[in-house]
């Protein structure tokens, strides 16, 4: 009885308006089709607020380290929706859809999922051991929207049980390998790539319920006549969506220098390259296995300047599993930063096949260049 009604005090004090100013938001969808799940920002809402719709009914929500309140909303075509921000005494518990951490214990893994996929970056405790995995990597989920990856590195350290191997929610099944993987950044010089390594540092700034935002910065790099060029890629997944908001940037570039976005192509399996995306139906890593296909893409709100197929290296090509990368290009101009997306769907997960992956990937890219608009008033 007494947790009970400890329980219920608690919940009372969440849900007790705080001192402060209610704010009202409206939310307008600039496009002739219904969006529903996509997050908004209300920036300068630090600490804890409680969301409500129209209908009176609890929306979840999260706040971001950048001082914005994160919420999912649900409008229709051509349409607004009206939200009720109330400051709260102490934050409300949500299910956590996305998320993520450093797995020093798998050689400094830095790995995170939403309700749809999962990725991986490698660190420095790989690049120790010699192993050269540059790229991104994909996680296939499937039949949950609970997190799954925390459960699949304690069965593979812990028990021995591999996650290479489906056991009812997914598997990994994508090869990386000295490649850019899944729309991993590299700068081209004389027209080859400059191959990133494993990460140097990783800060996590966002950790769900509703999204994980992490800050990797690598290792200095000679570029040119510049000797500490430092890339930083700052990350973040949203839950409901399968692409990762990506901004990197390189700190002492020199000059202006070309960008690519590449994914690996470990087959002759189909493409997509145009000025707003590339993309690619990967046969996984056991090709005839049934295991597949897994489905890659980039999204380039802002226009590359051109896409291409560029030859692996012959030295690699073994390795890698794969003849060339495809790749979109852009100039970044020293101080610049460029942002993409990119992000994965598996067959046996819930994108079925090559065309709904098309489908899946030009709709996120209509949506990125029609941003949701947002009227707060306070």
């Amino acid at each position: 009885m007494r947790h009970a009604l400890l329980l219920a005090a608690l919940l009372a004090a969440a849900i007790a308006p705080a001192k402060g100013k209610m704010l009202t938001v409206t939310v307008s969808n600039p496009l002739d089709a219904p969006r529903a799940g996509e997050l908004v920002a209300i920036p300068d809402c630090p600490g804890n607020w409680l969301v409500h719709d129209a209908k009176g009914r609890l929306v979840p929500s999260q706040p971001a380290h950048d001082g914005a309140l994160l919420f999912p909303v649900a409008l229709p075509a051509k349409g607004a929706a009206t939200y009720t921000l109330t400051p709260a005494q102490l934050p409300l518990t949500y299910q956590t859809i996305a998320c993520g951490r450093v797995y020093p214990e798998r050689v400094d893994d830095v790995a995170w999922e939403n309700d749809r996929v999962a990725f991986r970056a490698y660190g420095p405790a790989l690049q120790k051991t010699g192993e050269r995995a540059f790229g991104f990597d994909v996680w296939c989920k499937r039949a949950t929207p609970f997190p799954v990856v925390e459960k699949r590195y304690f069965d593979e350290l812990s028990r021995g049980v591999t996650y290479h191997q489906d056991h009812g929610n997914g598997l990994d099944c994508y090869k990386v390998g000295p490649t850019l993987g899944a729309g991993t950044p590299a700068l081209l010089l004389d027209g080859a790539l400059l191959m990133p390594w494993a990460y140097q540092k990783a800060e996590i700034l966002d950790n769900g319920p509703l999204r994980f935002t992490v800050r990797l910065t690598y290792p200095p790099k000679t570029v040119g006549a510049a000797q500490n060029v430092v890339e930083e890629r700052l990350i973040s997944l949203d839950a409901g969506s399968h692409f990762n908001k990506t901004t990197v940037t390189y700190r002492n570039l020199p000059a202006a220098t070309p960008l690519a976005v590449g994914l690996v192509l470990h087959d002759k399996g189909p493409t997509l390259a145009t000025e707003g995306l590339i993309a690619y139906a990967d046969p996984t890593d056991r090709p005839g296995k049934n295991l597949g296909p897994i489905f890659v893409a980039a999204l380039f709100p802002t226009p590359v300047q051109e896409t291409r197929t560029l030859p692996i290296p012959a030295a690699d090509r073994k390795a890698a599993g794969a003849d060339a990368h495809l790749l979109g290009v852009t100039t970044l101009a020293p101080g610049q930063s460029f942002t993409y997306w990119w992000g994965a769907g598996w067959a046996k997960g819930d994108v079925p096949d090559w065309a709904a992956w098309q489908t899946c990937a030009q709709t996120a890219l209509g949506r990125l260049r029609a941003p949701l608009q947002i009227s707060v008033k306070r």
